[in-house]
C-alpha cells in the first residue's frame, strides 16, 4: 500500500517516515519535494505574491510529482509498501494557505491542474499536528527554516485543506507525544486499511486522538 505523511514544517514527518518504514513490508520512503528536486536552489519561492506566480510555482512542483510517481509505482508493481514524505495534497494545502494569506484563491485552478497531471494518490494519508509551542522549539533547531512553513496562520489554512484532499483517506494524528506510540498507531491503521477489500474507492475523514 502506498501511505502519504502530511503536515506543516516541524511536525515530525521524515521521523515518522523512518520510523514507520521498520514496520512494513520491504517499503520505499519518497522524500519530500525539496529533498527529491535535482536542485534545490531553484525551486519556487516559499510565499507566491499574485495567483499567477502560484499556479507556476504549482507546475514546477507537479513536475517532481511526477519523477516521485515515477518511483512509486515501480515499487508497488515490485510488491513493496511505499511511505511518501508528503504528497501531492501538500502542494495544494500550500497553495490554499499562500492564498488565504495573500488574498486571493487557485484553489480550483490548481485542484484542475493537479488532477490533470501525472500524480501518486495514496491509499491513506496521516496528517500529523502538533501545538504552535512545539512546533516553534523543533523550528529553533532547524537553520534557514522559511517561518512560513509552520507559522501559525499558515498552518491553519494548510490544516484546513484536508476537510477535502484527494487523499481518499485522511487521518490525523498528533505528533507531541511518544514516538513510538504514535508510529504503532499509525502502522495499526495501515493494516486496518490493507485489509479493507474497499479501501481508496470512497473519500474518507478520520479522526484520530493519539
Amino acid at each position: 500500500m502506498i501511505i502519504g505523511i502530511e503536515g506543516v514544517s516541524c511536525t515530525g514527518k521524515t521521523t515518522l517516515s523512518a520510523q514507520l518504514a521498520q514496520r512494513l513490508h520491504n517499503p520505499l520512503v519518497i522524500p519530500c519535494y525539496y529533498h527529491c528536486a535535482a536542485d534545490p536552489s531553484q525551486l519556487p519561492a516559499p510565499s507566491a505574491t499574485t495567483a499567477d506566480e502560484q499556479m507556476a510555482a504549482l507546475a514546477a512542483f507537479l513536475d517532481i510529482e511526477a519523477q516521485r510517481r515515477r518511483l512509486a509505482i515501480r515499487a508497488h508493481d515490485q510488491g513493496r509498501d511505499v511511505i511518501l514524505d508528503r504528497t501531492v495534497d501538500t502542494l495544494l494545502a500550500h497553495s490554499h494557505a499562500v492564498g488565504r494569506l495573500r488574498g486571493f484563491d487557485t484553489d480550483a485552478a490548481g485542484r484542475a491542474l493537479v488532477l490533470a497531471s501525472s500524480i501518486v494518490v495514496p491509499d491513506m494519508t496521516v496528517l500529523l499536528h502538533a501545538p504552535a509551542e512545539v512546533i516553534e522549539q523543533r523550528a529553533a533547531r532547524r537553520t534557514a527554516m522559511p517561518r512560513i512553513f509552520y507559522a501559525p496562520p499558515f498552518a491553519a489554512g494548510f490544516n484546513a485543506y484536508f476537510s477535502g484532499p484527494i487523499s481518499p483517506t485522511v487521518i490525523r494524528f498528533d505528533s507531541a507525544g511518544g514516538l513510538d506510540d504514535l508510529t504503532s498507531a499509525v502502522a495499526d491503521q495501515a493494516e486496518r486499511l490493507r485489509a479493507r477489500p474497499t479501501r481508496g474507492q470512497a473519500p474518507a475523514a478520520v479522526e484520530a486522538t493519539t
